[in-house]
């Protein structure tokens, strides 16, 4: 393991003609671009091999490190809803920039392989199943903005396994990423494009769907706000889901749609512009969520029942 303050590198070698450089950043999980001063790659990094770029990092953090990784055989950047994908290429091997040069199975038996020699106790706890959620419910409701609060909520408690196990997908053509949560909203408005929800993009979601979830224990899957059988389609690779509404009527038509799909409801939340917090029932993880704000984030107090369920499948 090669540490750079936070930042810190672990190789993986394989018996394939690629070696893994695996990021982890350390502590609270954010990291500063001053950091990059000190960054240096790890030594016993081999040029005549191509690299697997693995890890969650800042964008920035990725184009540094590909641009100090030029001198090796080949780069590519592993997407848990892809494989690796060659971003810059110096050999003849048959592939080009664009390419996919591993799949997703490939790399995580590497990937899985290293976590699991790591941690003696994690290699004897019993396997638990993993948690493929939607988040869905009418427009305006404050999904992507639940969402983030959720992202950031577990992050700052398992920053660890955040970064092994959790991955969110975005399965409504906004252009929206996990930056839209981190800047102000007048800029979010600006960036923001709306694509086509095709059934073509539908498919293409259920696929990443599919894929990620053999590396990830926890995948959060945005919706968006209207019910049709393209959503359908996604669900289809769901196996639970979470209603962030603001309307108890069309609460109740996502609750149905949950149950048509056989996807087990972990929460409903329900949204309100004025008022106080409340549990509505526990045991049915019923509440009520005011101010979902995305100029709030920090304040937003997701329920202690629903935090829990994620941090039983990040152990």
């Amino acid at each position: 393991m090669n540490n750079c303050g936070k930042i810190k590198f672990n190789v993986v070698s394989t018996e394939k003609n690629y070696q893994i450089l695996d990021i982890k950043i350390s502590e609270d999980g954010v990291i500063e671009p001053a950091l990059l001063k000190s960054v240096k790659l790890p030594q016993e990094l081999r040029t005549d091999l191509g690299v697997i770029i693995n890890g969650k990092a800042p964008i920035w953090l990725y184009a540094f490190l590909v641009h100090e990784l030029h001198p090796f055989a080949w780069v590519a950047t592993f997407d848990p809803r892809i494989g690796a994908i060659i971003v810059e290429n110096h050999v003849a091997n048959g592939k080009s920039v664009g390419d996919t040069i591993a799949s997703v199975e490939e790399i995580t038996q590497y990937i899985k392989h290293e976590t699991n020699q790591s941690s003696k106790k994690r290699k004897e706890k019993q396997k638990l199943e993993k948690l493929i959620t939607v988040v869905g419910g009418p427009p305006h409701s404050g999904k992507s903005v639940f969402i983030q609060a959720l992202r950031e909520k577990i992050r700052a408690m398992k920053p660890e396994r955040f970064y092994e196990d959790f991955f969110i997908i975005r399965a409504c053509p906004d252009g929206e990423g996990d930056w839209f949560g981190e800047i102000p909203e007048n800029q979010g408005k600006v960036f923001r494009y709306k694509g086509e929800f095709t059934d073509e993009f539908a498919s293409k979601m259920a696929r990443f769907i599919e894929n990620t979830a053999k590396s990830k224990k926890v995948v959060l899957v945005d919706v968006g706000g209207r019910l049709d059988r393209k959503n359908l389609t996604i669900f289809s690779n769901c196996n639970s889901g979470i209603i962030v509404s603001r309307d108890k009527d069309e609460a109740k038509k996502w609750n149905g749609t949950f149950e048509l799909c056989e996807l087990e409801t972990l929460a409903l939340i329900h949204t309100v512009q004025n008022g106080e917090n409340k549990t509505i029932s526990a045991e049915r993880r019923e509440f009520v969520l005011t101010d979902l704000d995305r100029s709030n984030i920090k304040n937003i107090v997701i329920p202690d029942e629903l935090v829990e369920i994620f941090m039983e499948h990040l152990t």
